[in-house]
């Protein structure tokens, strides 16, 4: 009788929190930190056509690159669906159009086109639980259709909502092409693995000491589990390879110099070279930057792509939306 309490008690709870607490905390969120970017005094919004526009700006936490493509292709095809006209405003830590450009849509703001006029253009702000059952996206699409719906010339989408996770490939494909700096780095690097290839991402964050995430989610191991993590998985893409007899070389993507550094033991591996830095490292360079963009095409390009998982290791969503960029097999390696 008290598991069943407890389970309807849960039940109860999260159904508040949906149906109540999470709309008024995201009305919350644009009180405390985006209204004061708004007021009569700045220049009214022209244009003619309802925008909503996607928000990276540095004002509020944005997450990491997977989740701020989730969001855009999001809003994109609401705007879609809904016959608005949609722009992106990245430029935090970064401006997004020095790494990717537009290819069937032209998303980019003219110069002062954007505008803060209160009376004009409004903040939102929506965020997601990291929960992809049906009853989280019923909810997002639920908020999604209510902010989007207000009266305003400009609404300006602070957001990971990412109702639209089985369109990434095609959405994305849409809005997106490389930039020729970061397109050239493709290619460069695609010469130098020579033919057919798959790839394998792993995310260690802190684990190995030699990664700082900005917001710490992870705990340094021991020096002898470090070593343990890295043994499992340099025997998980060893034993890929061995799958593999018909591939040339298998790329290897991490957030851990320290790893790439033992992988490139293994005459089949390939590491693309450069920096590596999150999204949101304040002191993150353009280098570090190109390598992230670089390091995506090239997952998107490949035969298969796979994410080893294991030993307090981190889901990423980043080698997954990659691969869906071009639609091949994803695979993840748990355990």
């Amino acid at each position: 009788m008290d598991s069943i309490v407890k389970r309807f008690k849960k039940r109860l709870k999260t159904e508040i929190n949906y149906l109540f607490f999470r709309e008024y905390r995201y009305k919350r969120v644009v009180r405390r930190h985006f209204s004061k970017y708004y007021d009569d005094n700045h220049p009214q919004a022209t244009n003619s056509r309802k925008m909503v526009v996607y928000m990276a700006d540095g004002k509020y936490r944005h997450g990491g690159l997977a989740d701020r493509l989730r969001g855009i292709v999001t809003l994109y095809q609401y705007c879609i669906e809904h016959n608005l006209d949609f722009r992106i405003h990245f430029a935090s830590p970064f401006i997004l159009e020095e790494y990717l450009q537009p290819n069937e849509y032209d998303w980019r703001l003219r110069r002062g086109e954007l505008s803060f006029n209160a009376s004009t253009s409004h903040a939102c702000y929506m965020d997601t639980t990291g929960d992809v059952g049906e009853r989280e996206m019923r909810f997002q699409r639920k908020i999604t259709d209510k902010f989007l719906s207000q009266p305003y010339a400009q609404l300006h989408v602070y957001s990971i909502f990412y109702y639209e996770e089985k369109r990434f490939g095609e959405l994305f494909n849409m809005l997106f092409k490389p930039a020729p700096v970061v397109q050239a780095e493709i290619d460069r690097n695609l010469r130098e693995i020579g033919g057919e290839y798959i790839t394998v991402s792993t995310r260690f964050l802190e684990l190995l000491g030699d990664f700082k995430e900005p917001k710490g989610v992870r705990k340094e191991l021991p020096k002898a589990e470090q070593e343990a993590l890295i043994q499992s998985c340099i025997g998980k893409i060893e034993r890929l390879k061995d799958s593999f007899p018909e591939i040339g070389k298998i790329v290897v993507t991490s957030d851990s110099l320290r790893f790439l550094e033992r992988v490139k033991a293994l005459e089949y591996c390939y590491v693309i070279p450069g920096e590596i830095a999150h999204i949101d490292t304040k002191d993150g360079n353009k280098t570090a930057h190109l390598k992230t963009f670089v390091d995506f095409f090239v997952i998107a390009k490949a035969k298969a792509s796979f994410l080893i998982v294991e030993g307090g290791m981190y889901h990423s969503n980043f080698s997954k939306r990659a691969a869906q960029v071009n639609n091949h097999p994803f695979t993840e390696i748990t355990g």
